[in-house]
Formats: structure tokens, sequence, C-alpha cells
């Protein structure tokens, strides 16, 4: 076999390993689920060493359906989801706790009283991002607070922290390495955006021991090398990104304007915002790290959905739909806002609301109302708040924000792209490519071994999947956009009073 690039996306469900040749197109793929838990109100978990252990399952078996060997190898690039993080025993490897995912919300109350004490902006100065439990701050010292004498042996360097492709870089290297990138380490509410540094007032106001965070790498390079003894061959693991950075990198927005929407348990628009720290950033946007290669750094604008592809799986456990069917919309049906509908916030409100919510609302619903309705209206939800991110990241951008290319199971959803192009008043593009997230950290692999160069992946020709004009008359998207800021104050406004909406 001739050389292959591994790319691993680690997700919030499944684990994936996608093998590239030297034209950067897929040859294997092999992937594993990865199961969730919710052991509380606002907690969501994954067993770490669950998320270890599926990628070298996975890396093994898409080299062996490749038909390759570990000889083969020229690079791996890691991406994985940003904000979950792990807490581990330096000296035996051991999680101290599970995997505390992006989705958990449980410490929403901390930052409350923290913003109550003026820090919100801060924080938002210094990281660009707002002072959310969403990211890995707050959860972080609970972490520290909760588990007996963890303060302490972090403090000591006994305790390592680190982003999920940390984790794996640390256990695919059999603890030879503790590092991490500034895509993933902007995620963190820990670390200088301006300064590309962990930031020492970040780490007082939120109680974490210097000594237990990694080093921060450029995302590309020789970031380490494998354990012949954990993985079974030894291989340079080239690039480190978040997921989200890497489907951009993957979609080829590489130049400043470019943006493109993910669509999986969350979405997630980004918009490649250049080389210079965004000036202005709209309320409830995220600005934040693409990635940095060499000494040039990629910023980004960011909005953040997190109720997506995980509200199909509500839906479904409703039996609102059936185990193997989709919600559909129907084509108007964005315009009819006397018909049902529904705030789904199961995982809380993103851009730019930013509400702890946790919940689902309904309204006009009668008896004659059907589970396919339920499921429309919910999904509908989900557009308005894909809707919502786009108009405030669309206000923190010099040119018109016109084009989006998607990705993602619901990309799929030919009725959920029309939707979105409609509610959005943007034109969608779709590819053909079904491993964007993984092809960006594959890229980035090649670009980190030299493989490749930057200008020899523009040359790469790309797979167009057709586009998605929007048709909706701009008199009835006001109306449905009204009416959906109506009914998100009311759920808002009831959950701030303490009430059930």
């Amino acid at each position: 076999m001739s050389t292959v690039v591994l790319a691993i996306d680690q997700g919030s469900s499944s684990t994936r390993c996608v093998a590239f040749d030297a034209r950067l197109e897929p040859v294997a793929v092999a992937s594993r689920p990865l199961a969730t838990s919710f052991p509380g109100p606002g907690r969501v978990e994954h067993d770490a060493n669950e998320i270890a252990d599926g990628v070298l399952y996975c890396m093994r078996h898409a080299l062996a359906r490749a038909g390759a060997d570990w000889p083969d190898v020229a690079g791996i690039g890691l991406a994985a989801q940003t904000e979950t993080f792990v807490v581990w025993d330096a000296a035996t490897g051991e999680p101290v706790c599970p995997a505390i995912s992006w989705r958990d919300t449980s410490t929403s109350g901390w930052c409350e009283a923290l913003r109550a004490a003026g820090h919100e902006s801060e924080v938002r100065s210094a990281t660009g991002l707002p002072l959310e439990a969403a990211f890995t701050a707050p959860k972080l010292r609970w972490v520290l607070d909760e588990v007996p004498g963890a303060r302490e042996a972090a403090a000591s360097g006994r305790l390592l922290f680190g982003d999920v492709c940390c984790w794996l870089i640390w256990r695919l290297t059999g603890g030879a390495a503790h590092a991490t990138d500034p895509s993933m380490a902007s995620r963190t509410m820990l670390f200088d955006l301006a300064a590309g540094k962990w930031d020492p007032a970040m780490l007082e106001l939120f109680g974490i021991p210097e000594p237990m965070l990694p080093t921060v790498a450029p995302t590309a390079g020789q970031l380490a090398v494998t354990d012949a003894a954990i993985c079974g061959g030894t291989a340079t693991v080239a690039a480190s990104i978040g997921d989200q950075q890497a489907s951009l990198f993957g979609h080829g927005c590489v130049q400043s304007g470019q943006a493109k929407l993910t669509m999986g348990t969350g979405a997630f628009l980004w918009c490649n915002a250049g080389t210079s720290r965004p000036a202005s950033v709209p309320a409830g946007v995220v600005a934040t790290c693409a990635w940095r290669l060499g000494a040039d750094t990629n910023y980004a604008l960011e909005g953040f959905v997190p109720n997506a592809g995980a509200v199909t799986s509500w839906l479904r456990q409703l039996g609102a739909l059936g185990p193997d069917k989709w919600p559909s919309i129907r084509r108007g049906a964005v315009a009819n806002i006397s018909a049902a509908w529904c705030v789904p916030a199961l995982f809380g409100l993103g851009t730019p609301t930013w509400v702890p919510v946790a919940t689902a609302a309904f309204g006009a619903l009668t008896a004659d109302s059907t589970g396919q309705e339920l499921a429309e209206a919910a999904m509908i939800g989900v557009v308005h708040q894909i809707a919502d991110a786009t108009d405030a990241v669309r206000a923190g951008l010099a040119s018109p924000l016109e084009v989006l290319r998607v990705d993602g199971g619901l990309a799929g959803n030919q009725s959920v792209l029309h939707a979105i192009a409609d509610l959005s008043a943007v034109r969608l593009e779709r590819t053909t490519r079904a491993e964007v997230t993984a092809r960006g950290a594959g890229a980035l692999a090649g670009i980190g071994t030299g493989l490749w160069d930057e200008a020899t992946l523009a040359a790469m020709p790309a797979q167009p999947g057709g586009t998605v004009e929007p048709s909706l008359a701009g008199h009835h998207r006001d109306a449905a956009r009204k009416a959906w800021r109506e009914r998100l104050g009311q759920v808002v406004g009831r959950t701030a009073a303490g009430e059930r909406p």
C-alpha cells in the first residue's frame, strides 16, 4: 500500500477514522459508536477510556480496510469535540471522572454568579468567549472542587487536564506528550486569544492550577509520536484541532469571509475572520482561534446552536418519529405562523441568547395535532435557531454573508436545507464529500508532515453537491422571524422568572 494519512473525527456520538491517500481521497473508513450519559440535571458525560479505546479500534480497522500498515502512515490528524475535557492521574493514566461534555450546562448557576459579580466583560475581552457553561473553565473548577484531593493533586502536577485531542495524544503516545493546540485551548475560557497563551488572570478567576495544563503547540507539525506498544506501530501525530475548525478547513474556507454550517448533534456556523483578532464581535457571537500554522493564526466567528440532530433523537424517544424516520418540513410551512410551534431548547440556547433553559416549549397544539406536525414544529424551531445564529454572525462581518457551505447529518435532509435557506436568506452549497471534518484534520496532518502545502491543497478539485437557494418572499420571512422572536422571548422570560415555559 502507498502512503496514507489517518484522520480521527471524534464526535459526541461516534468515533471515526478515515484513511486518505496521497491525493487526499478517502480509501477506508472505520467507525464506532460513543455512549453518552445524563447523570443529573444539565449533566452530560462520556467514558474517557471508551473514547481512547474507540480511536485505537478505528485506526486498526481503517488501516486493515485500506490494505495498509503502520509503515505506510505518513501522519495522524486528530479532530475532536472542542469543550469536552478529561482530567486524569499523571502516574496511572486513569481518568478521575468521566469526560465532561460541551453539552453539560450544570455550572450555569455559577456562571450567572460570576456575571452578577461583574466578570463577564473581563472574560470576553481576554478569551473571546461569552461567560457560559458550555465552555470548559467552570466545569473544570467543578471537577477540582468535587473530586476528593483533586485540587491539591492538580497544583502539584499529579493531575493533568486536557481537551479530547490532548487526551488522545497522551494516550496514543503512552504518556510521552501532554499537548494541545490553540484551536482547542481557545475554547477553555482560560486562554488569552490575542497573546496565544494561557491567561494567568483567567486561571486565578476560575481557580485552575497551571501545572495541570498542557503545552500549546501549533495546529500542524511534529506534535508527538505514537507508542508502538499501544497503537501497534509508530507514526507522527501531525495535527490537532477542534472538530468545527477542522470542518472549516476541510470545506476550504481558508479566506476571510468564507463560512460553513455543520449540522450534527448541534449546529455550528463558523466564518473565517482572517489573521487578525476580530475587533468588533456582536453580542452572543464567539470569537475564537481557527488554527495556527507556524507563526500565523487564523481567527473565526462562531454562531452556536446546541439543538440540531439531538432533537431528532428526542423526537424518536417521544414516539413522534419512528425509529428509522427523519423529520420533514413541508415547503412553505415555515411561513405558517398560525400552525403548531416549538422552541426546542433541550440543551439550552446558544447564539445570540445563551440561556440554559434545557426544555422544549410547544404552542398552538390542538386535538387534531399529530406526531408528524409536532416533529415538523420542532425542526422549524431548530431552523429558526440556526437563522438566529446566522443573523448574529452576519452582523459582525464587513461584507455580506450570502453563502454557507454545509455538511453533517442534517445536511442530507433536503427539507431542512430549504427551510434554512428561506429563513436565513443565504444560499447553501453542499459537497459530495462525506467526511469533511476528517478531511480537514487529514489535510492539516499532511501539512504538518510536509506531504502537502497549502497551495497544493487549494489546487485539489472540489466536489460540489448542488446548491439550495432561498425562495421565501421577504415579507413572509420577516413575519415568520417576528413570530419566532416573540415565542422565544416568552420562553426565555418565563425561565428567567423561574416558571416552567
